[in-house]
């Protein structure tokens, strides 16, 4: 299998496009330390980006965790 990332950060509002979650939603998962952002420096006003490549890797470490499980 391989996984294409077409670009390693896109904006909270991108991440809802192509989710289909809320930027409410999303902004809460990243609060509560589910999604990974690019930091940032203190009191800067660039946008939040979230990390897709870690997104990815993480979706890689559950579909094989589950497939592991399947063949037990």
């Amino acid at each position: 299998m391989q996984i294409t990332i077409d670009t390693p950060y896109v904006t909270v509002g991108e991440y809802a496009r192509r989710s289909g979650q809320s930027d409410t939603a999303i902004r809460r998962e990243i609060e509560q330390g589910r999604y990974l952002i690019r930091p940032k420096a203190e009191g800067s006003k660039s946008a939040v980006l979230i990390n897709m490549v870690h997104l990815a890797l993480e979706a890689a470490e559950q579909a094989e965790r589950i497939r592991v499980a399947a063949k037990q």
